[in-house]
């Protein structure tokens, strides 16, 4: 035979041998399918500062100053009132707390109303024990029963050394002894934030009670800095292993999967870039407040969010044990039609639900914008009922940022102050509930990864 015979055969042979490789290897590769195999060999390792940052993101997120004439929101541009309150009585000691008692709708109203008294405002329930843990910085001198609270009321004039616990849902009040507590540092953050703070009433909205601004008010935009992680970050945060193991990803439609084993899951949304975040291995028997919130830090600090010192509880939905965080500016929730840095933790019987997002604000940037000019929340009421709701229907209506829409290429974000209105368990800013043709919600989309009342 001749050598070109040779050669040709040899060459044949050898184009078949590699075809048959590159198939193996091709129907080896779950790419085909719209999926890889991502290897993840780290250790999840504790963050010092998440242990450090649960006294801020547990503490009050508004104050209010109650004298003989009124009541005042306090309020500082460029400064949480609250947490400088907070820091102004961390010192103090708490002793005894009788437990709570059931007061009538009068008496009730005589404590909201107690003159020459500070009161500081939770955005969700809040348990004793939970508060106990964080609050002072040191636990009571005793054990006390827990319970359930939302505000506490300090007297400012020194006449008493009691701290009132009062349950604005159930109308109840539970005394607690405070024994070291100067008045010094908390009286001059007071009158500061007073001489800037805004007029108010309370109004009772089904079970809670809101802030009413009596006249219109001012309130300066303000500017963040913005975080964005990777889906990668997150997989290797939330899924990590000692040893070499391998995350499974799928393109479905318009969402990334990443599984690891049976019990792991994360899903992005690849259009809001949301993600939901599923360990049915991580389960709880253990109900109530206080585990919940507990169970809800923890979720949070896996993160590993830069812009954790933003973020404070927001709020605790009993019947599906969830717990909400949100940014904050200047004492003031920050709103998102896509729920950008917004977490929510739930931790149930049947596994534990994470939804959070991949954009995150991280610090405040100086400006020297002009202050937005909002009107007073009766007229507010007013424009709603004017649009055809039922003013008694509404659940909810708080001072808050709305996040503005922004290019996802800017790392700056600007936020609007406004009223935000809750509706049927979602929150809108006022006028996209007055004018639903407003740009936010023509331009933005629900997110599907979250539960309707955190939108």
């Amino acid at each position: 035979m001749k050598l070109s015979g040779w050669i040709l055969r040899v060459s044949l042979i050898a184009m078949v041998a590699l075809s048959l490789v590159f198939s193996f290897l091709i129907w080896q590769n779950p790419s085909r399918l719209g999926r890889t195999d991502t290897p993840v060999a780290i250790k999840a390792t504790k963050d010092p500062n998440v242990a450090k940052q649960a006294r801020r993101v547990f503490a009050p997120t508004s104050a209010y100053y109650a004298s003989k004439t009124g009541k005042v929101a306090l309020f500082t541009p460029n400064a949480a009132v609250g947490d400088d309150l907070h820091n102004a009585v961390r010192a103090w000691r708490l002793g005894k707390v009788k437990a709570p008692v059931k007061l009538s709708t009068d008496d009730y109203q005589a404590v909201l109303d107690t003159a020459d008294s500070l009161q500081l405002l939770y955005a969700g329930p809040m348990s004793y024990r939970q508060f106990d843990r964080y609050f002072f910085s040191e636990a009571a001198s005793v054990k006390n029963p827990n319970f359930t609270f939302n505000r506490l009321v300090i007297d400012l004039s020194g006449g008493s050394n009691k701290l009132l616990f009062v349950n604005d849902a159930t109308r109840s009040v539970a005394t607690g002894k405070l024994t070291e507590a100067s008045l010094t540092r908390v009286v001059a953050v007071v009158k500061k934030a007073a001489k800037t703070g805004f007029a108010i009433t309370e109004g009772r909205l089904g079970t809670r009670q809101v802030a009413q601004y009596v006249k219109p008010i001012k309130v300066t935009p303000y500017t963040f800095l913005l975080d964005q992680q990777s889906a990668n970050h997150f997989v290797s945060l939330l899924m990590p292993s000692s040893q070499s193991s391998a995350v499974d990803t799928q393109e479905i439609s318009n969402e990334t999967v990443y599984k690891l084993g049976t019990n792991q899951r994360l899903t992005l949304n690849n259009e809001t870039e949301a993600m939901q975040f599923d360990d049915t291995g991580t389960r709880t028997t253990a109900t109530g407040l206080t585990g919940a919130l507990s169970r809800g830090y923890t979720a949070l600090g896996k993160l590993s969010l830069q812009g954790l010192s933003t973020i404070k509880y927001f709020g605790y939905d009993k019947s599906s044990q969830g717990v909400t965080f949100r940014p904050y500016a200047q004492g003031l929730p920050i709103f998102n039609t896509d729920a950008y840095g917004v977490v929510t933790v739930a931790n149930t019987r049947q596994q534990l639900q994470m939804n959070f997002s991949m954009y995150n604000l991280i610090v405040a940037i100086p400006t020297s914008q002009k202050a937005v000019t909002l009107p007073a929340t009766s007229t507010v009421y007013s424009e709603l009922s004017g649009a055809g709701y039922d003013v008694k229907g509404i659940e909810d209506i708080c001072l808050g940022y709305y996040w503005k829409p922004e290019d996802t290429a800017s790392q700056v974000v600007e936020l609007e102050p406004t009223y935000y209105v809750k509706i049927h368990g979602v929150y809108k800013r006022y006028t996209q509930w007055v004018v639903p043709t407003d740009e936010a919600y023509t331009q933005t989309t629900r997110n599907p990864l979250l539960p309707q009342a955190q939108q």
